[in-house]
């Protein structure tokens, strides 16, 4: 697949285009529906298409296999819902971004 995409930022969640995935990944399921972050509040990001496409874990990472355009979308209304993105076709690497937490020392993920 040759590899046109950009890296698509919606909210906390990037979707970062990767030229193949990793030579371990697995095969989780294919589906035409997933979240691909979830939120406390059932603010969930969504990647829907029309066809199938694929999900992979390797290392604790998710990468995703989008064969044809598709939509990442944020399941929330109002004023601070993120916009819908179109997905182009390309291998994708999730990544969910975090920030340092100085009072806890630690390192968390972003919510919404």
């Amino acid at each position: 697949m040759e590899n046109k995409a950009q890296a698509v930022r919606h909210g906390e969640v990037i979707l970062q285009p990767i030229n193949t995935l990793p030579q371990e990944a697995k095969l989780e399921k294919q589906t035409k529906k997933e979240i691909v972050a979830h939120s406390e509040t059932g603010h969930h990001h969504i990647l829907e298409a029309q066809k199938p496409f694929k999900v992979w874990s390797w290392n604790g990472e998710t990468y995703l296999e989008v064969p044809e355009l598709a939509e990442l979308w944020h399941q929330k209304t109002g004023k601070d819902a993120h916009a819908p993105h179109k997905i182009t076709p390309s291998f994708y690497k999730i990544i969910i971004k975090k920030h340092f937490d100085y009072f806890k020392g630690t390192l968390d993920r972003v919510r919404d």
